[in-house]
């Protein structure tokens, strides 16, 4: 039981570092870069903002 929720807790860990440097990636781009890859700052603020899911 306590080795499960170590195993979550590190994976939350992790999903918000990936999810700390997705911001900063997309924070870096400039609005022409993100028309390119087809999003804009609210959709990118939407989809890192959602919860995290269990598998």
């Amino acid at each position: 039981m306590i080795v499960r929720a170590w195993q979550a807790l590190v994976e939350l860990i992790r999903i918000r570092r990936e999810r700390s440097r997705a911001r900063c990636q997309l924070a870096a781009m400039t609005e022409r870069e993100l028309q390119d890859c087809g999003m804009t700052r609210a959709e990118i603020a939407y989809e890192l903002e959602k919860p995290v899911r269990r598998k």
